[in-house]
């Protein structure tokens, strides 16, 4: 059985390491990238995720 829904990070700093993963649904599966992101609100998320429209754009999911 094949993994599915993960993100595979480059470095054991997590705030700074970039990730690669997979998102699947029944109906598709998107490659997706983990970008580390800074903001002054410790509450706001430490990475910003993206995966590729059809026509090869960075999409924010």
């Amino acid at each position: 059985m094949t993994t599915t829904n993960y993100i595979q990070f480059d470095a054991d700093d997590l705030d700074a390491a970039k990730g690669k993963g997979l998102i699947s649904t029944i109906e598709r599966d998107l490659d997706i990238a983990a970008v580390p992101f800074s903001s002054d609100n410790e509450k706001a998320p430490t990475h910003r995720v993206y995966a590729k429209s059809p026509r090869g754009h960075d999409i924010e999911v």
